[in-house]
């Protein structure tokens, strides 16, 4: 009988043992999961921040096309006839030929 109770106490350490690691391994793989499916969704969100926002070097390169379109509108405010000065001088222009086919 000391035998089989001397059995039955290593079997239940034994059992308890491997519960104890079970428990704890398990544990350790829910962690690492975890982690990997945080460091998974940091990387989205890393490359969905990169497509928001512009690097210094694009934002640069945004500031020299804007200063460019400015220097283009300034250029073609100074050499170009609006349309109302146009239609205006037409207007006289078309009154003078009247002027002179009436004489």
């Amino acid at each position: 009988m000391s035998q089989e109770l001397i059995y039955y106490a290593i079997t239940t350490v034994i059992g308890i043992a491997i519960g104890i690691i079970s428990y704890f391994l398990k544990r350790t793989i829910d962690r690492n999961d975890k982690n990997e499916a945080m460091i998974q969704e940091l990387r989205e969100d890393h490359f969905m921040l990169s497509e928001k926002y512009a690097t210094k070097a694009e934002v640069n390169e945004i500031k020299a096309n804007m200063q460019k379109l400015n220097d283009s509108i300034d250029y073609i405010k100074e050499h170009t006839t609006k349309n109302e000065d146009f239609i205006r001088v037409m207007t006289r222009l078309e009154s003078k030929i009247d002027n002179y086919y009436n004489r």
